[in-house]
């Protein structure tokens, strides 16, 4: 499969900075080119209550460069990509915690893609969100890790105790994969969603609409949309 892939993020008004990061492993890359290992996407949301819920953002998205650049350490499986998202998750839980409280200084949401082949594979933790579509039609990939009070209870820097929920769709040619972190999903059902970006083929301009949607309808969360689309390679 080829993958062509847009993306849009808008800070929100709830923090000083935008919370949000993304990461597209794609073969325009050289070094994911050359390597042949597939593709990785990935869309992560800092905890707000974490003081480095940001920073543990980027962390998880720098840290998916490393199947590329070492090839050696993590196989080309999905158990392979687990271990390297198990390390990430472990370098923010080495962190600590905030003094007087047991809960970590650094923590976040973060669904991520494995396209190889025809096979996509998710990698998932938070309140991030993928979704399948085709020919219109789509189904959830991942579910929330959210409990009724709005507390997220499965992150990224959780440490050893965290289990990263897998899956596996097969792809078809044309079919549309949608990340999404929170600040869309807090203003408008999935659904909703797929609705809009399936208003164009263009995928910069499907992402920019969704996102400028979502941001109309007063999220004051910091919002990430990413689109990709596999066709049949030649």
């Amino acid at each position: 499969m080829k993958c062509s892939v847009g993306v849009e993020s808008l800070k929100g008004t709830k923090h000083k900075l935008n919370e949000d990061r993304y990461r597209m492993l794609g073969k325009d890359i050289p070094a994911v080119r050359d390597q042949d290992r597939g593709e990785l996407f990935g869309v992560f949301d800092g905890i707000g209550s974490a003081p480095k819920g940001r920073q543990a953002a980027q962390e998880m998205a720098d840290i998916m460069l490393q199947f590329y650049l070492s090839p050696d350490d993590y196989e080309i499986s999905p158990n392979g990509v687990s271990r390297m998202l198990m390390k990430g998750n472990k370098r923010i839980f080495d962190w600590g915690v905030m003094e007087g409280r047991d809960a970590p200084l650094g923590g976040c949401a973060g669904t991520i893609v494995w396209i190889n082949g025809d096979t996509l594979y998710s990698f998932h933790a938070g309140d991030t969100l993928a979704i399948h579509v085709r020919d219109g039609s789509s189904s959830q990939i991942t579910r929330s890790h959210q409990a009724s009070d709005g507390a997220i209870f499965r992150y990224f820097g959780l440490g050893p105790t965290l289990e990263i929920e897998s899956n596996s769709v097969t792809l078809e040619d044309l079919d549309r994969i949608l990340l999404v972190s929170d600040g869309i999903t807090k203003v408008m059902h999935p659904k909703e969603a797929v609705a809009i970006i399936e208003e164009s083929y263009d995928i910069s301009l499907a992402t920019k609409t969704l996102a400028h949607r979502a941001q109309n309808l007063g999220s004051s969360d910091d919002i990430t949309v990413m689109l990709i689309e596999v066709e049949e390679s030649d």
